[in-house]
């Protein structure tokens, strides 16, 4: 079994639409731990919906929901406190201000944006984040249509942006448009970080199965091995 950190998660309990209990954030880590994975970055929202201006609170709810789930599974996972933010103008200043939460600390940003938001906006926001020295990684980049385009994925990763895919959208039947640029960008080692994006225990628990199977297959094993486990562990490491 691939070891896997998994650096986009939903687990901290009642803080956006992910774990609604801290029984339901330990059942989620106990999926998660059968399928290999032993690093996990909590990903809270910040967005429209959810402001989640705590970054207190999101370490504090590291510390407890990792603590539960090693009391009662008896598993050594290690949970790291991060955010998953909805870019808008105000982000380099509320990250500035301490307001909104870095991966593990330090200087890499889990950025979303909305699918339809255009190339050009998603290019600017890479743009600034570098220029105000942070490392922009593109949350679930599959979902963001325009950057689909030939070459596009290329340039924002010349500009110092970083790739995290789902595992679902890699694990998909191989005629489905997404699934088919996921393995593209894949075969061309784009890709950084994978996340399972979980948010509860059903229809969007962590599934890596399909993605690890056709990646183990499919690519090189220095590749896989560092898209899987080791630039997500150095990452929780920062």
């Amino acid at each position: 079994m691939a070891q896997i950190a998994d650096i986009h998660s939903h687990i901290l309990p009642g803080l956006d639409d992910g774990a609604k209990d801290m029984e339901e954030s330990v059942q989620m880590l106990w999926q998660a731990w059968q399928q290999g994975i032993t690093e996990v970055v909590a990903t809270p929202h910040y967005s429209f919906m959810y402001e989640n201006i705590c970054p207190d609170r999101i370490r504090a709810l590291c510390k407890e929901v990792q603590e539960c789930a090693r009391r009662k599974l008896d598993v050594d996972i290690h949970i790291t406190p991060g955010q998953e933010i909805m870019y808008s103008e105000d982000v380099v200043k509320l990250l500035e201000e301490g307001k909104l939460l870095t991966m593990g600390e330090g200087r890499h940003v889990l950025i979303e944006f909305r699918p339809e938001m255009p190339y050009t906006h998603i290019f600017r926001a890479v743009k600034d984040l570098v220029f105000a020295g942070y490392i922009p990684i593109l949350a679930h980049a599959e979902r963001y249509r325009a950057i689909r385009e030939p070459g596009k994925a290329e340039e924002l990763k010349a500009q110092g942006a970083l790739i995290q895919l789902n595992f679902r959208a890699v694990g998909g039947k191989w005629y489905h448009e997404t699934t088919r640029w996921c393995r593209r960008v894949l075969r061309e080692e784009i890709v950084d970080f994978f996340g399972t994006d979980m948010h509860n225990i059903s229809e969007r628990r962590p599934d890596t199965k399909g993605a690890v199977e056709w990646m183990k297959k499919s690519l090189d094993e220095e590749y896989v091995e560092r898209a899987l486990w080791k630039n997500g562990h150095e990452l929780t490491k920062a």
